[in-house]
């Protein structure tokens, strides 16, 4: 065979090679779940199953409200929504082991870390983990580049892809699917509405029907610290 030849091959299976690893990484998922009985090593590792995670998140622009007037003793107000620096975030990713992570965080392009949602917050549960852990404690961060969305919209999009860093505080109990209420309900099958108020309480849908709930101050206190990194292919950046 000619050195020609063979110069074409090893450039073709470095490019294969090199190829495949940025293809397997871009869904990379390595947690620390740190609690009293687990061991806390790094044993929560896999993939994002971008077959079921269709998308990284929705992304919806804060909503502000303003005072317009005073008649009397009436006062109006007026809720909109414009371009500014901090966008709700839902999350939902389903692992290729069968867990299913849920997140509400905050993400503000002016800064590098948001907190949780602190009525919804996260929610893990299933697949291999076989338990389900939530908290509504704790904070996302991103690198300077910041989350994959267009800043200017003022209507919700979808996430084609980020890179983050956990950092999670909650219990777990031993079940492996949280339990339904009927006084949790979903209204526009993103956001869970309870029917009394409460901070003891998380709320979440993700399955996009049924609204699901687990007590947030009971269990086995744990903290999910590590990085995920999500690319979802059939996601357009807008």
């Amino acid at each position: 065979m000619s050195s020609t030849k063979l110069l074409f091959l090893a450039c073709l299976t470095l490019t294969f090679f090199f190829t495949g690893c940025s293809t397997k990484d871009q869904n990379k998922t390595e947690l620390n779940l740190l609690t009293q009985l687990l061991d806390g090593s790094q044993f929560f590792t896999g993939e994002i199953d971008t077959d079921v995670t269709t998308s990284c998140g929705t992304a919806s622009p804060a909503t502000s409200t303003s005072t317009t007037g005073t008649t009397g003793t009436t006062t109006s107000t007026s809720s909109s929504t414009t371009p500014g620096t901090k966008f709700s975030i839902v999350s939902i990713l389903t692992f290729k082991t069968r867990e299913t992570l849920s997140m509400r965080y905050t993400y503000d392009y002016m800064q590098t870390k948001g907190p949780l949602n602190t009525q919804q917050g996260f929610i893990l549960t299933g697949g291999a983990f076989g338990k389900t852990a939530t908290g509504t404690l704790g904070s996302v961060g991103w690198s300077t580049n910041g989350i994959n969305i267009n800043v200017n919209l003022t209507t919700g999009q979808e996430i084609p892809s980020f890179d983050i860093e956990l950092n999670l505080n909650g219990y777990y109990t031993e079940s492996s699917t949280s339990t339904t209420t009927s006084t949790c309900t979903t209204l526009d099958n993103v956001n869970c509405t309870a029917a009394t108020s409460t901070t003891t309480t998380t709320c979440y849908t993700i399955n996009n029907q049924t609204c699901y709930v687990a007590a947030s101050g009971s269990g086995t206190p744990i903290q999910i610290q590590g990085k995920v990194k999500c690319y979802a292919k059939n996601v357009i950046a807008q």
